[in-house]
């Protein structure tokens, strides 16, 4: 047995073949010869009738001539019987009838011997020239011949026998002959054959033959040889299969276990979109387990919907077999489970290609962005509404006020913007501190929101000012709205401990229709005109009537245009306020540099007339570049060497500023452009505008210092939160706030504060300037409790920084 086949030994073979071979000629030959006999023996029955009837012809023809000649002349002929023997023995030789009968009328004459089973053959005798002598009766021959079935078979015998001889010699001849020329080469190719199927990779057919075998030998070798070439890259195709098989295993076990702890969900889906996998985090997020998802219709599994809404979305996954690309999911989406929990998700869908690039399914990957959304949300709601009162903002309120504006103009519908400004919230701050006012306006908030409608808008714009934009509302109905709410906080009174405040409300209106210009010019009209309110008198209603507004207002918002047009034509002035030691006695000089305006006509401009202006229209940031600028340039035209001795000056720096991201870098360019020595540089930032800015603020400051500058905490003492800011910011000087310094000297509670400030900035490392000081009194209870500098009317009265002058008073103190 071999390969589970058993095999014959190439003996049997080689005789058995050529045997059948021989058998097969054999038989056909027989079957041939048969036929051939057939035909023979049909031919032969027929040849021996053909002869009988010839052999008769030529009886009758014989005797009718001898009775013509020998007994036509006699009617009564004698001897006939004798004389027809004779004639009929004359004709015997060579022939082949064995008796002859004649019948004339009723008489018949018989020659030879007779027997049953003779054939014969009769034939009537045409006698010409009358009847034999008396006889008129018909004569008629009888020729009787042996029977020629014996015959047949004798012949039979003789053809079958001779036909039996020559199949079998030529049998034997023939098998010899396929021997050699078939069965020998050919179980010499089965050899081969055999040879080469057991391994024998060398084995090949003989093609040195000139027959047919060498002929198919050269190409069974050609095959051969091929079918090496392919078994040896086979073979080699079969181990790079195998370390890829390998190779493609790792990679397998390597995604699965990427699948399994990979923070997204992975869904695969073929192209009728029912679900072949999910992976854990799928599984966990939709509450499927991936053997119950098998074949689901994807929407079963990931039913879509939008967040807010809860409408049902398309799922990405489709658009993506039928689009043939990368599809992201609605940014609102939400995974509503079978549970009927809402799951915030992100998503997007692939097509899957097999390695022939056709598309065979699709992949999506979703994440959980619940906690994210969430965020975003707050985030949202954080940049667009007042983190003290939980009012929309200033910049949503403004926006809001953008899309009232386009209704109007387009659909020409009314609106009302109410501006209100609180009346007495100073006293509640300074009373109480800046909690206590911040309580107040969240308190306000609560009370403006649930006086207006839900489709109004209140804001706080800022401070103590609040804006409600009255949408479909007209002017009579806007100031009915208005006095309500200045009823309402005009009756309202704020507790904080042990104290009762009445606080008023001045509002300014304006109505918003097609003619209204921009969101700029209808917050400054309702600003206007709640200015007039507060300047007539406090708590009450202002409609703004243009040029109607009172004249000081109006100016303000005039300020800024000509604040632009001073900075174009370079009409700002820096002007210095010199900061003396109170304790030393030194000649360095330090200054504060103040700002002035030079009209059109030369006249010099106060600070406060503009200075008010430019912070209410955020013109600030502008303003503090110009001076950030020239003072830079002015410091490095005037080096320590000149004769001025001005070491260093102080910049102011406005909240404005500190908020303004392009802020920072613009003064570290600046500090790049000019070269200016930092440590002749102070910047000064308020209280306020600190405690506003924090970040930016502590930012800022980081920044600057590593240049060298110094920095100066202005105003301090303002507010009741200062010592807990105080740490998170690094200065170098406190400026105490100049409303506890002019009095200190009669008001034991000024001093307090003077000389707790001083300690505390003392304690921290921190030097301190006292503002504000007018004359020597002051001056000495700064040097009792030990002040480092004092700056004043009484130390050196402001002048233009360009022309240095000498210090009215104290000139011993000015450095």
């Amino acid at each position: 047995m071999k390969d589970g086949v058993k095999t014959k030994d190439h003996t049997t073979l080689s005789s058995g073949l050529p045997v059948k071979i021989t058998g097969i000629v054999f038989w056909g030959m027989v079957l041939v010869g048969l036929l051939i006999a057939v035909i023979v023996l049909e031919g032969r029955e027929s040849e021996l009738g053909m002869r009988n009837a010839n052999e008769t012809k030529l009886l009758a023809r014989e005797l009718t001539v001898h009775i013509e000649e020998d007994f036509l002349a006699t009617s009564q002929p004698k001897n006939v019987h004798d004389s027809l023997q004779r004639v009929i023995d004359s004709l015997r030789p060579g022939l082949h009838f064995e008796a002859v009968e004649l019948r004339i009328g009723n008489d018949v004459l018989v020659f030879g011997d007779t027997h049953p089973e003779q054939k014969s053959i009769a034939q009537k005798l045409l006698i010409h020239g009358g009847p034999i002598g008396a006889w008129d009766a018909p004569m008629q021959i009888r020729v009787l011949f042996p029977n020629q079935k014996k015959e047949i078979i004798d012949y039979r015998k003789k053809i079958l026998i001779s036909i039996g001889l020559l199949v079998v010699a030529f049998g034997l001849i023939l098998q010899q002959i396929l021997h050699r020329m078939l069965s020998k080469p050919f179980f010499s190719m089965v050899s081969a054959a055999e040879s080469f199927a057991n391994g024998n990779a060398v084995s090949r057919f003989d093609e040195t033959r000139v027959d047919e075998f060498g002929f198919l030998a050269k190409f069974i070798n050609r095959a051969l040889d091929a079918i090496e070439r392919q078994q040896t890259e086979l073979r080699e195709a079969l181990t790079r299969a195998t370390r890829s098989e390998a190779a493609l295993f790792g990679e397998k076990e390597r995604a699965e276990v990427t699948l399994q702890y990979i923070a997204d969900a992975v869904i695969t889906t073929n192209l009728a979109t029912e679900v072949q996998y999910l992976n854990p985090v799928a599984e966990r997020l939709t509450g499927w387990r991936n053997d119950a998802a098998h074949g689901m219709p994807l929407e079963r599994v990931i039913n879509i919907v939008h967040d807010d809404t809860g409408e049902a979305m398309c799922n990405p996954v489709q658009e993506c077999l039928e689009n043939n690309s990368v599809e992201m999911l609605h940014a609102h989406a939400a995974l509503l489970r079978g549970d009927g929990m809402l799951i915030a998700i992100e998503a997007s869908a692939a097509p899957m290609r097999n390695d022939r690039g056709e598309v065979i399914g699709a992949v999506m990957v979703c994440q959980d962005v619940s906690h994210a959304r969430k965020l975003a949300h707050q985030l949202s709601h954080q940049a667009s509404h007042d983190s003290l009162t939980g009012l929309v903002n200033r910049r949503e309120f403004e926006r809001k006020l953008d899309a009232a504006l386009d209704s109007a103009k387009h659909e020409d519908k009314p609106h009302v913007l109410l501006y209100l400004d609180l009346d007495q919230f100073k006293v509640v701050n300074d009373t109480c501190g800046h909690v206590a006012g911040d309580q107040l306006l969240s308190q306000l908030g609560a009370l403006l929101g649930h006086k207006v409608r839900n489709s109004d808008t209140l804001a706080r714009l800022g401070g103590d000012e609040f804006g409600v934009l009255l949408e479909g509302c007209g002017i009579e109905r806007g100031e009915l709205i208005a006095e309500t709410l200045r009823q309402m906080i005009s009756d309202f009174r704020f507790v904080w401990e042990d104290k009762i405040f009445q606080v008023g409300v001045s509002i300014g209106l304006v109505a918003i229709d097609a003619s209204s210009e921009n969101s700029v010019a209808v917050m400054s009209a309702a600003d206007a005109a709640c200015y007039v309110a507060k300047d007539e008198g406090r708590n009450r209603i202002q409609v703004f009537q243009g040029e109607s507004m009172g004249a000081a207002r109006y100016g303000e918002m005039q300020w800024v245009a000509r604040i632009h047009k001073a900075i174009d034509e370079n009409r700002l002035l820096l002007y210095r306020q010199n900061i003396a030691a109170v304790t030393a006695n030194t000649s360095v000089s330090h200054a504060e540099i103040l700002l002035r305006m030079q009209d059109e006509s030369g006249a010099i401009i106060p600070p406060m007339a503009f200075i008010p202006a430019a912070e209410r229209y955020n013109v600030m940031v502008m303003v503090d570049r110009w001076v950030v600028k020239n003072t830079f340039e002015w410091l490095v035209a005037n080096p320590l060497s000149c004769s001025n001795h001005l070491q260093s000056l102080s910049i102011n720096l406005s909240g404005q500023s500190l908020g303004d991201k392009n802020f920072l870098q613009y003064v570290v360019d600046e500090f790049v452009r000019t070269g200016v020595a930092a440590e002749r540089v102070c910047f000064e930032i308020t209280e306020t505008a600190a405690i506003a800015n924090m970040g930016r603020a502590k930012d800022f400051i980081a920044v600057i210092k590593k240049r060298g500058c110094s920095f100066a905490l202005d105003d301090f003492g303002s507010g009741m939160s200062s010592y807990s800011y105080l740490k998170n910011l690094d200065v170098d000087y406190l400026k105490i706030d100049g409303a506890f310094v002019k009095d200190m000297a009669q008001d034991p509670v000024d001093f307090a504060m003077v000389e707790s400030i001083n300690r505390i900035g003392h304690v921290m490392g921190i030097q301190t300037i006292a503002e504000f000081v007018e004359d020597d009194i002051v001056l000495g209870k700064l040097r009792e409790i030990g002040v480092d500098f004092a700056q004043g009317y009484g130390i050196h009265k402001p002048e233009p920084l360009i022309t240095p002058v000498t210090p009215v008073g104290f000139a011993s103190m000015v450095f």
